[in-house]
């Protein structure tokens, strides 16, 4: 099938050939028939492409300023290195998507043969969240619901501001939320007084119902006794409008910003008035029980339309094919262009689930597979095969667009997992999907014959974990499990100095994790599993490799409530050796991510980020710098993949036993349980 995707290094919009999304339990398969252009958000985002590093900077403030956080924290070139990657990671453009359902998923509501409006790229096959979806009455044609999110975003912000019949309501900004606004405070019977520098705007919010002021007259002079809100669907860089709106409001009124603007308030206008201020979060939550949800949302403004009272024909501009899409993106600031429609006819080739290599599909024994093409794929694991001359011959993700950007035209790019298992020219599989799925993938690998990597955690569960090393057991294929910092250079020098000296030893690890979305899929316990099991078994495996002895206890001396999972352990060894494990996420970013310290009777060492190792009184454990001869630095990424690939080649035994294996797993899985 064929994709629309934005380069954000350049700024060039691409119809890019991807595999199709296949079907999946509790999502929906739906192939399009329509999609809208959102001439507010795609327009940022090619905007923001095109513009130089100076121009990106100033439109990303904050993302800039973690940037310089991370300069401090890991280094300029580290820094340099992942913001180029970020940067030529092509993105999907696109979130107001209609079609008909293939495949419903099992998903209650839904059926095959549905049309639905979702908030999914521009692409002809998508794989639908239900959550941000909704079935099409009759009387709506995909034409109009093509406006269905784009409607929903602007109805979750007038939800905030809960205006009532007779009341009155400023809209300012007057692009196409905004021109949706007034129509659904129109459809309300609420008052509307819209606002925008654009006189072609104005007039196409008056044509809708609105009041707009005439040249000369204050707008206050439209406000008797004040707006019961300002929605400010406007973008700028200016605080005026977040302040003008608290100005025009009536006591206790309320502003909503759905837009972009500068939020640096002026108090003296909030206070006189108690006007509150408040951020719209898109087009609603993803619970379905909650009566402003997405889906909610979108019930609602497909209702209206259906009734005749929320009426966007006049906001339709134009309609392009499908196959001329990517022209659009070259004008989105084209006078008087509010909808601007993609049409689809999508040829049933559209649905191959598999894109072979342009050279075809060449069956080289010993190739590498990789399953899962998320961020860690893309970044570290396959950037890191390549620089050792093993370059993977086939990618598989449920997302058919990651793994093609990863295949590129030299490698075979699936959705279909057991296209990726059954290639008999796949020796070797990469797991790097989220980590509920781990288990059950090595142990469909390593069924198939195939040398197993798997990204940590090997499993999330104790009973999981079980299954894994069964089969495992019982395969001639090595199973390995990401777990590189034992084999950082910094690590193995370390070890080997602990190792001459006698006595018990206490570690202490420092963790500076940052923190991570609400909504993030690691700290969700059915996908990730936790930042405990997902995460901070690294380091248990790293103090387990140092400590050389098995670990006999663990016990949680604090455990966070806010919500982002970090913890303080303390974990004994039956050597003796002790270690605390201290896991944090609410420290600033611009620390180190990771300390160890260690000592003993009279002697100490500090690895400190993995850049210098010192010691005082540990005889070999102090570092040069690598340009004076001494070791590498890293986390022993290279390290390891190395050891993995030889083990691999040779089917000789894995780098880590599988004994080990185990016991780190374990104790990591009951860590994430660990109540304090």
């Amino acid at each position: 099938m064929r994709q629309i995707v934005q380069h954000l290094g350049s700024g060039r919009t691409e119809l890019l050939a991807v595999p199709a999304p296949g079907p999946r339990r509790g999502r929906l398969l739906v192939r399009a028939t329509r999609s809208l252009v959102s001439l507010g958000t795609e327009r940022m985002l090619v905007e923001f492409g095109r513009g130089g590093w100076i121009s990106k900077a100033r439109q990303q403030p904050e993302k800039f300023r973690a940037v310089l956080a991370k300069v401090r924290s890991e280094g300029l070139f580290a820094t340099v290195a992942a913001v180029r990657g970020k940067l030529a990671q092509p993105i999907p453009l696109g979130y107001c998507h209609v079609g008909e359902v293939l495949d419903a998923g099992d998903v209650p509501g839904f059926a095959a043969g549905d049309r639905v409006v979702s908030n999914s790229p521009h692409a002809e096959v998508v794989s639908a969240d239900p959550a941000f979806a909704a079935r099409l009455p009759a009387a709506v044609s995909a034409d109009h619901a093509a406006f269905t999110p784009l409607a929903a975003v602007a109805l979750q912000g007038l939800r905030l501001i809960d205006a009532r019949p007779g009341d009155t309501v400023v809209v300012m900004g007057l692009g196409l939320i905004g021109q949706l606004a007034v129509r659904l405070l129109r459809a309300r019977g609420v008052t509307v007084v819209g606002v925008d520098p654009d006189e072609a705007k104005l007039a196409g919010a008056k044509q809708a119902g609105a009041l707009v002021p005439a040249s000369g007259i204050p707008l206050a002079a439209l406000l008797t006794g004040g707006a019961a809100g300002v929605l400010i669907t406007a973008s700028t860089s200016s605080d005026e409008p977040v302040n003008q709106a608290a100005r025009l409001c009536r006591r206790r009124g309320r502003v909503v910003l759905v837009g972009v603007t500068g939020l640096s308030l002026n108090r003296a206008d909030f206070y006189e008035n108690e006007v509150t201020f408040q951020v719209s979060r898109s087009y609603g939550s993803a619970d379905p029980a909650d009566p402003s949800s997405a889906r909610a949302n979108f019930d609602e403004v497909l209702a209206l339309m259906a009734s005749g009272a929320l009426d966007v024909a006049p906001l339709l501009t134009s309609g392009h094919p499908f196959a001329e899409a990517a022209k659009i993106y070259d004008d989105l600031r084209r006078p008087g262009a509010y909808g601007l429609l993609i049409e689809y006819a999508v040829p049933n080739e559209s649905l191959a689930r598999t894109l072979p290599a342009a050279d075809g599909d060449a069956r080289t024994v010993g190739g590498l597979g990789v399953v899962g093409c998320g961020n860690f794929a893309s970044r570290v694991l396959v950037p890191e095969l390549r620089r050792q001359g093993s370059s993977p011959s086939a990618y598989a993700s449920a997302n058919g667009l990651s793994a093609k950007l990863l295949a590129r035209s030299d490698a075979l790019a699936t959705t279909d997992v057991s296209a990726l298992l059954d290639h008999a020219g796949v020796g070797s599989v990469f797991i790097a999907t989220r980590h509920d799925e781990h288990g059950g993938l090595a142990r469909a690998a390593l069924r198939a014959g195939k040398s197993v990597w798997v990204e940590k955690p090997l499993a999330l569960t104790e009973a999981d974990l079980d299954a894994t090393l069964a089969v495992a057991r019982c395969s001639a294929a090595p199973l390995a499990v990401g777990f590189n910092r034992r084999f950082a250079p910094l690590a193995l020098r370390l070890r080997a100095a602990l190792a001459a000296k006698s006595g018990f030893r206490r570690f202490k690890v420092d963790v500076n994790a940052g923190r991570l979305p609400s909504g993030h899929w690691a700290l969700d316990p059915q996908q990730g599993g936790g930042r405990i099991v997902g995460e901070a078994c690294h380091f248990v495996d790293l103090l387990r490799f140092l400590a050389g002895s098995p670990i006999v206890s663990v016990r949680a001396l604090s455990r966070d409530a806010d919500g982002q999972d970090g913890g303080c352990f303390e974990l004994a060894f039956a050597n003796g050796d002790s270690a605390a494990l201290n896991y944090r996420t609410d420290l600033p970013a611009y620390l180190p991510k990771e300390r160890l310290a260690v000592s003993g009777d009279g002697w100490s060492a500090e690895l400190d980020n993995w850049r210098s190792l010192r010691s005082t009184n540990l005889p070999g454990a102090s570092a040069l710098p690598a340009w004076l001869g001494g070791p590498a630095r890293g986390k022993g990424h290279s390290e390891a993949l190395a050891a993995f690939l030889r083990a691999a080649r040779d089917r000789s035994a894995p780098p880590v036993s599988l004994d080990e294996l185990e016991e780190v797993s374990r104790w990591s899985i009951r860590m994430q349980g660990m109540k304090r």
